[in-house]
């Protein structure tokens, strides 16, 4: 029994260290619009966002508000998986405290600024994260401090092609114990968010092997 729980106690440790280094996960469910965007309650907290653009006349887009004088932080990392090849994603930030307004391909509302921060072409900057063991290119990224307190709208679009990406917002780590107990599950849904088929296919084979297990412990029993 005190194996056990020793065990249990250094698989906590060894998550609750790779989580630390981590970002809280946010997955997007539904396409978004500029009216009906994908709210960040803090943009200050070290975030990312998996989703993807059908194609490119696709737009994600994500708002928070922020005050005067806080830091801000975003950062496009793109998965490097076969169907991301070609695959750019540029984005851009929309404010009405912005008195600059770069062109981009989809209207903006009257009155709002616009910061394009584009996909450096050419850039093959290869990244590991390790809290899920997943390859990505590190592409854009712009920070800061916010000037002026209001509300800002990140917009994520390709003018190449559609494709998967991962919307890295805010430095700060905050992490609880509810994050160490759903590690396995965010872990297996970023794996699924890079590759569904064989992710499926390692589950499906995980169970089928543990079901043999347990049905051999049984037999001995007998």
């Amino acid at each position: 029994m005190k194996r056990k729980i020793s065990l249990l106690v250094l698989l906590l440790m060894l998550c609750t260290i790779t989580i630390v280094s981590a970002h809280r996960p946010i997955f997007e469910k539904k396409d978004t619009t500029i009216n009906s965007p994908i709210i960040i309650d803090d943009h200050t907290i070290s975030y990312a966002i998996y989703a993807s653009l059908d194609d490119k006349n696709d737009v994600d887009f994500y708002e928070f508000e922020a005050k005067e004088g806080q830091n801000f932080y975003i950062e496009m990392l793109v998965p490097k998986i076969k169907m991301n090849v070609g695959f750019e994603p540029n984005f851009a930030i929309l404010s009405k405290e912005f008195s600059v307004k770069h062109e981009v391909p989809f209207n903006v509302p009257n009155g709002y600024g616009v910061i394009n921060v584009l996909y450096p072409k050419g850039y093959n900057n290869e990244f590991y994260e390790k809290f899920t063991q997943t390859n990505y290119i590190k592409a854009q990224s712009i920070s800061g401090i916010i000037n002026k307190s209001g509300k800002y709208i990140i917009a994520v679009y390709s003018t190449t092609k559609g494709g998967k990406y991962t919307l890295a917002i805010g430095k700060k780590e905050n992490f609880g114990i509810k994050d160490i107990f759903t590690f396995p599950y965010i872990y297996f849904k970023v794996k699924y968010f890079f590759s569904p088929v064989f992710t499926t296919l390692g589950l499906t084979v995980f169970v089928i092997f543990i079901i043999g297990l347990i049905k051999i412990k049984r037999s001995r029993r007998w």
